[in-house]
Parts: C-alpha cells; sequence; structure tokens
C-alpha cells in the first residue's frame, strides 16, 4: 500500500497533467466550460478517477462526458510519461456535483429561513444608556 505522502503527490500531479491536456490539447467544442475540480486515486494506485464540472445545462454536461471518454486514450497518453508506477492507472471520468448539492442546501437553507415566522436577527444587544458612551 503506498504512503499517502505518495498517493497524494500522485493525485496532484494527475490533476495538473490531465488539466493540462483537456485545456491546451483537446478542441473539443462539446468540452465547453469544463474543470478537472480534482482527482482521486484507488488505493492500489489503478484507478484514477477525475472529477470534473461543467457551466451549463445537463445537455451540456452530457456532452463534455462524451467528449471526455472519446479522448480517453489521448488524456492517458499526455500523462504516462511522468507518472511512475509499475502500472498506469486506468483513467475514469466522474461529474463533481458537489457545487450542485451546496447549491441545493443553500435554497433550503433559504427556504427554510422566509418560512420562518419569527425570524432570528441574531443576539439582541443591550443598550448602552447615553451617559456611558465611550469616547
Amino acid at each position: 500500500m503506498p504512503s499517502a505522502s505518495r498517493k497524494d503527490r500522485l493525485e496532484s500531479l494527475l490533476k495538473r497533467e490531465i488539466a493540462s491536456c483537456i485545456h491546451s490539447q483537446l478542441r473539443d467544442p462539446r468540452l465547453g466550460f469544463l474543470t478537472v475540480t480534482r482527482v482521486e486515486l484507488s488505493g492500489d494506485l489503478q484507478q484514477v478517477t477525475c472529477y470534473y464540472t461543467v457551466l451549463g445545462s445537463d445537455k451540456d454536461r452530457s456532452l463534455a462526458l462524451h467528449a471526455l471518454r472519446s479522448a480517453k486514450g489521448r488524456i492517458t497518453a499526455a500523462y504516462a510519461p511522468v507518472v511512475r508506477t509499475r502500472l498506469l492507472p486506468r483513467l475514469r471520468f466522474a461529474y463533481d456535483d458537489v457545487e450542485d448539492r451546496r447549491q441545493r442546501m443553500d435554497d433550503l437553507i433559504r427556504q427554510a429561513r422566509e418560512s420562518d415566522p419569527h425570524p432570528d436577527n441574531g443576539p439582541e444587544q443591550p443598550e448602552q444608556p447615553e451617559g456611558d458612551a465611550e469616547a
């Protein structure tokens, strides 16, 4: 089992190489505004999952995934020379829905606050008499 620091270094290296390849070498219009958010390696370093987000609709997300899958060989070839492992990690892509979940949670909190009959404006501050004002 690799040490945590080695795994972290490999994940950082893979993220940099994959993102660089996508943004500089791929000229697929289906990619749109794609961002590589993180990369996770399996414990045995044989599987790498590249998480990404896409600005736009579900259709844009689907198009980007198809573009990434069709370019998987080219992306793998881009990171192959710099990865120093016994076996080259197999690449897979996954949409990173963390931002979507955060947005849904913010919406739920906002709705709960709007429906609350007694809004909480924080703790009340005691009023100071006029003669005790700090100068």
